[in-house]
């Protein structure tokens, strides 16, 4: 019956009287407009189903001017990647959106001031020297999360709503990149900057929904969006000024940004540029924003590794041997028991020389990233001529989105898409050792390509890493008695092919792992 209804979707799309001058125009099928009001357009299987229906790339004849979105991975790096920034720029009304919240951070900016700040910002992100020093705050955000979870697992059935836990954890992680210091959030449970944050998001996602929101928003919520982006800025600009006082903090990219500003200043620019001291406190709003999806990203590694027990034994076997120095064989037996790694809590034992070498779970951190990528798409693109864009000419004023879940999930280029398989990741040899592919010729974008791609990459999954390392290291994860799956979709987003998340939350339990006393003897 689902099928069918799909077919006649089709069909009444194709006879449409405005799809079908719509289509001479140069635009894909799709359902008619009548019937795409009626669709639910917050849901991503939503757009699944389209796909189905209508082919990698369709239309949503919504308004007067149709959305295209595609899902195939050579037609989303033609839009997003190379020249694209030029070819496919973010609509006019999007950029002046995100200004509003993100000032002129590096993502706020387009042409030379973008790429500018992006390089800057580069300098540090991706230098491997600093990803190094970065380990060292990481492993304490790891320590407090480590406590929190042993007194869950104390707790009759262990259990645990793992979203919230992961979402303090990162912002911890987003303090200790911006600030050099921890807001303390996983350690109290409480976090105001977060809070704001997730204020400001809501209110900033509903205005991108809404052209008219300048007329149509109660003063109440304009005020409250100020009032809580005063919260978060203010925290910044003090994070400035204790930088320029000299208070000791842990390494981190604010005080990189202060350091360029006073190397960049002159006479005719005396308060120094690339960036300035707005564009500073811009970029930490932005990289604030980013705790969202790493939240989302560390949640569901743990959904599943607690449904995949045979995934988890590999993950602890690999850890025995990287991080508890045994051999394959010996490695494979202590997993097989389900034994601790020894003084899994040390932070030495999470250097970041020693998380380069878990290339097995790299390839679970891979895989959830495709199945359940935690963005679905990023801000759409705009045709500011007539465009090829798989087989049509996208007319000029045309907003196109791409559709990367439907691409990482895509028959054509992806084997079994539906199932979770860490081994698709996996190119060593049967027989040996774990090594993870650092390229995905089939399409892979969780973090988007191209210019305005996620530019705190490196240290999220450098994070990633030794958090899930930590946890199963030393703590059984698993489906409790009642504990349903979590379930993954966007129907919770104020945007279409908005953020995947576990809409009935991620509910897991724990069990503290059995030591080894003399290995941990040996290891302390």
């Amino acid at each position: 019956a689902a099928a069918a209804a799909r077919a006649r979707l089709r069909e009444d799309g194709l006879r449409d009287a405005r799809n079908r001058e719509l289509m001479s125009r140069g635009y894909p099928p799709g359902p008619p407009q009548e019937a795409a009001k009626k669709l639910n357009l917050r849901d991503i299987n939503t757009y699944m189903k389209l796909h189905e229906e209508f082919g990698d790339i369709f239309m949503l004849p919504l308004g007067d001017v149709p959305l295209v979105v595609t899902r195939d991975p050579n037609q989303i790096r033609e839009l997003l990647g190379g020249t694209a920034t030029e070819r496919f720029p973010r609509p006019p009304n999007v950029i002046a959106n995100i200004k509003i919240l993100f000032g002129r951070a590096q993502i706020a900016l387009d042409g030379e001031e973008h790429q500018a700040n992006k390089r800057m910002l580069s300098q540090w992100l991706f230098a491997e020297p600093h990803n190094a020093k970065m380990a060292e705050p990481f492993s304490e955000i790891v320590s407090d999360v480590l406590e929190r979870l042993h007194a869950a697992a104390a707790q009759p059935g262990g259990k645990l709503e793992a979203y919230s836990l992961c979402e303090l954890a990162a912002a911890d992680l987003s303090a200790a990149i911006s600030l050099g210091r921890l807001y303390g959030a996983v350690r109290t449970g409480e976090c105001p900057q977060l809070e704001s944050l997730k204020i400001c998001d809501r209110i900033f996602l509903r205005r991108a929904m809404n052209k008219r929101w300048r007329e149509t928003e109660p003063t109440a919520v304009t005020e409250e969006f100020e009032r809580n982006k005063k919260v978060i800025a203010d925290t910044f600009v003090e994070g400035i000024a204790k930088i320029k006082g000299g208070s000791p903090l842990n390494h981190n990219i604010l005080a990189h940004m202060v350091e360029q500003n006073l190397a960049n200043r002159s006479a005719s620019c005396p308060a120094g540029c690339v960036p300035t001291e707005l564009e500073t406190v811009s970029n930490m709003i932005g990289f604030l924003a980013g705790v969202g999806n790493t939240a989302r990203m560390l949640t569901i590694a743990l959904e599943m590794g607690a449904r995949r027990p045979d995934v988890q034994e590999r993950i602890l076997a690999e850890l025995h041997e990287h991080l508890g120095g045994l051999s394959r064989e010996a490695a494979a037996q202590a997993a097989a028991r389900g034994v601790a790694v020894p003084a899994a809590g040390m932070r030495e034992l999470y250097a970041y020389q020693r998380l380069s070498k878990l290339e097995y779970l790299k390839c679970v951190m891979l895989e959830c990233l495709r199945l359940y990528t935690p963005s679905t798409s990023v801000a759409p693109r705009h045709c500011t001529e007539p465009s090829p864009l798989g087989g049509f000419t996208i007319p000029a004023g045309t907003n196109v989105m791409a559709n990367i879940y439907g691409a990482h999930r895509h028959g054509q280029y992806w084997s079994h898409p539906e199932e979770f398989d860490p081994d698709r990741f996996n190119e060593a040899a049967p027989g040996e050792p774990p090594r993870a592919r650092g390229f995905a010729k089939e399409g892979l974008f969780p973090f988007s390509i191209g210019g305005h791609s996620c530019i705190g990459r490196n240290l999220a999954q450098e994070f990633g890493l030794m958090f899930w390392a930590a946890v199963f290291g030393s703590f059984q994860v698993t489906k409790g008695p009642g504990q349903p799956e979590a379930q993954f979709n966007t129907i919770k987003s104020d945007q279409i092919l908005g953020f995947i998340e576990a809409v009935n939350g991620c509910h897991v339990s724990l069990a503290a792992r059995p030591r080894d006393a003399a290995r941990e003897a040996a290891a302390v």
